[in-house]
Parts: structure tokens; C-alpha cells; sequence
């Protein structure tokens, strides 16, 4: 007679155990030890998924990570509130979903890093890397903390003296996805160009002789918009792309130094064409 196996009975399948390992965080400059952590992985974790749960045990202890290096980290949904990550090296970083309420982002290098989706309340952004980071979706990055890019691209268009000409020819740029933030190009080409060196096209101005700093609020924020990336571009899941994002928002705060200055952006010449 047949014996049948309850379920109780039945062979359990066994999940990979987890291993115990320790994982230090180093400076991006020094290489010397900012912290080290234990953590609990399973075998066949990638080195990323590993940096990043010693990221989550430093930020749970409170640890200053001021000028680490976390470059592709995964810190999907990591809880990173009011952490200092301060210069801290983060390019191609994943942090979706990752909260990062009132976190010291200061000229943290977030070049290429997900931010999708990222709770970014109250995180501080001046002179970080911005450079193809994609911070489309990113909940609660609202107009108070894009305050500091909108008004040094307003600074730097007062700069550059520019006039109706100059803001409706960057105007165009960005409506038609021929801007790259990462050069300045030449002005006396029509090459996709960075905010400088677009500006410098009208007039085929020398862009070495205008104030050329890559360190500026707005020219980082250029940074993240690549040739192709038109306002509100989106992805073929139907998702705002991190360079569409970035377009839409600089061509929206032109169009408000368009109307500060009393400019038209469409004169009458453009609309009847």
C-alpha cells in the first residue's frame, strides 16, 4: 500500500542561508575607513547590495559618511533621513524609493544615480553632481527645493545679458531636445550645448570669453539633460525620464524669467509661422 506524505511531511525547499560579512566604507578621496559594518547577506548578493545594507547599519548609527565613496550603491528604499552624505560619492547609485527627508546631499556626486520615486523632502542639493541623475518622480521635490537652480539660472542669464533673442533661442533648444549639459560646445556652431554655451550660439559669441562655471546651480542642473531629452519625455513604460524632467523644469523657469523681463517667448513672427 502506497504511503502518501502530508504536508507536513513533504520535503521543505531550502532558501540559501545567510552569511555574516563585514563591509567598510572608505573615502572617496583618502580611501581611508569612514565606517564598518556587519552585516547578513545570502551568497551571490552583488557588491552593490552589500554596500548598501552597510550604508542603511551606518546611517542607523548615526554615522557621518561625509566623503564616502558609495558609488553604485543599492539603497532601494533605504531610510536615509537626515543622514550627512555631504560630498559623498553616489554615481550610478540606485535609490528609488529611498527617503531622504532633510539629508545633506551638498556636493554629493549623484551623477547617473535613480532618484525615482526618492522622498526628497528637505534634502539639501547645492553643488551636487547632478550629470544624467534621474530625479523624475521624485515625491515631494516640490518648487521651494528647486529654488536655488531657478534662481542662478536667472542670475545667469541677468549674467550673460541676455536678452529676448538669447532666452527665446534657449527656448527653442529645450523644446526640441538639442541641449547637452555635459559642454559647453562652440558658439559659433548650433551643436547641442550646455546652458553657457547655448546662450553663446545667438551671435556666435566666444564661449571662453563668457563666465563659465561648472560648479553653478543651473549649470548643474543642465548637467542631467542630454541631446533627444525634451520636456516631459518619457520612457516607453510610459515614465517621465530623468531628462525630460530636467528639461521641463528649466524651460518652465525660463519661461518665467521670459516673463519677469516682460519678454515675449513666442512674438508675433514665430506664431504666424
Amino acid at each position: 500500500m502506497p504511503v502518501t506524505q502530508t504536508n507536513s511531511e513533504k520535503p521543505k525547499r531550502s532558501r540559501a542561508a545567510k552569511k555574516t560579512e563585514t563591509v567598510e566604507i572608505r573615502n572617496r578621496w583618502t580611501n581611508a575607513v569612514i565606517f564598518t559594518a556587519t552585516i547578513s547577506c545570502r551568497p551571490g548578493d552583488s557588491d552593490s547590495v552589500k554596500l548598501g545594507l552597510a550604508v542603511k547599519a551606518a546611517v542607523a548609527a548615526r554615522a557621518n559618511l561625509t566623503g564616502a565613496n558609495l558609488a553604485r550603491a543599492n539603497l532601494t528604499g533605504a531610510n536615509l533621513a537626515r543622514a550627512n552624505l555631504a560630498g559623498a560619492n553616489l554615481a550610478d547609485a540606485y535609490l528609488a524609493r529611498a527617503y531622504l527627508a532633510g539629508a545633506n546631499l551638498a556636493g554629493a556626486n549623484l551623477a547617473g544615480a535613480n532618484l525615482a520615486g526618492a522622498y526628497l523632502a528637505g534634502a539639501y542639493l547645492a553643488g551636487a553632481n547632478l550629470a544624467s541623475a534621474n530625479l523624475a518622480g521624485a515625491k515631494n521635490l516640490n518648487d521651494e527645493y528647486l529654488r536655488p537652480f531657478k534662481a542662478d539660472l536667472f542670475l545667469t542669464l541677468d549674467s550673460l545679458h541676455a536678452g529676448p533673442i538669447e532666452a527665446r533661442h534657449l527656448i527653442a533648444k529645450l523644446r526640441a531636445g538639442e541641449v547637452n549639459g555635459s559642454t559647453y560646445g562652440h558658439g559659433d556652431t548650433n551643436e547641442c550645448a550646455c546652458l553657457v554655451g547655448t546662450i553663446a550660439q545667438v551671435g556666435a559669441r566666444e564661449v571662453d570669453k563668457l563666465d563659465r562655471n561648472g560648479d553653478r546651480p543651473a549649470e548643474r542642473w543642465f548637467m542631467m539633460i542630454r541631446p533627444g531629452d525634451k520636456p516631459g519625455a518619457v520612457d516607453v513604460d510610459g515614465k517621465p525620464t530623468g531628462g525630460g524632467y530636467a528639461a521641463q523644469k528649466a524651460l518652465e523657469w525660463v519661461l518665467d524669467w521670459c516673463a519677469c523681463h516682460a519678454v515675449d517667448p513666442d512674438p508675433v513672427e514665430a506664431k504666424a509661422a
